[in-house]
């Protein structure tokens, strides 16, 4: 079974409350009409975030949703931005701003899988996307944790996506690393949380080894 088609039968097993399944249909034809590129890489972020959530005993269904959902923000942008051509300082620039977008485009339908798409960026050091503070003043610690723990999965399945299918090509300083090699990189990207690192890296064998 192609990972497509995986995707979307995962999509009507969940069968998510709200609408989230149609908005997430939408949103994979969406972004296969003029970012095709996108759609291929947050379906694999998505199976594997879903993955991983499972070996930890997380949600696997928020994280599947997290996973499909984090990059929305992205089809507002123009196509050639993500076409694997080398990022200079001024596009990344416009491109960290699909966290906020997404988040926005998000957060009063679907508030959990808006929080995650917009702080899956922020949970390294020199990242990018809301914060804490955009959290709902109301919410309690657990449910926080939650979105928390679910886009540290997210966050780490996309950065391997995104290093096994278009190795890193910005060109700035904004993501230096010390390291070369993918288990490094995150370590060092990551360093509280090496147990999901090994464990993503592991999963991630079944699309990419």
């Amino acid at each position: 079974m192609n990972i497509t088609k995986r995707v979307l039968n995962r999509i009507d097993k969940y069968k998510p409350k709200g609408g989230l399944d149609s908005i997430a249909k939408f949103f994979l034809e969406l972004s296969g009409v003029n970012h095709p590129k996108v759609r291929e890489h947050v379906e694999g972020v998505a199976l594997l975030a879903e993955d991983v959530a499972i070996r930890l005993n997380m949600d696997s269904k928020a994280a599947f949703f997290a996973g499909l959902l984090h990059d929305v923000g992205k089809i507002i942008f123009p196509y050639d931005l993500f076409d694997g051509h080398d990022i200079n300082t001024l596009e990344y620039k416009e491109i960290k701003k699909h966290a906020i977008a997404g988040f926005q485009a998000l957060e009063k339908l679907y508030r959990f899988t808006g929080l995650c798409a917009g702080i899956h960026h922020n949970l390294y050091n020199a990242g990018y996307g809301i914060g804490i503070s955009d959290f709902p003043k109301g919410w309690g610690l657990a449910t926080i944790k939650k979105v928390l723990d679910i886009s540290m999965v997210v966050s780490i399945c996309d950065f391997i996506n995104a290093y096994k299918t278009r190795p890193p090509r910005i060109q700035n300083d904004s993501d230096k690393s010390s390291k070369k090699d993918l288990k490094g990189m995150l370590f060092e990207k990551y360093p509280e949380n090496h147990n999901i690192v090994i464990i993503a890296i592991e999963e991630s064998k079944k699309y990419f080894d």
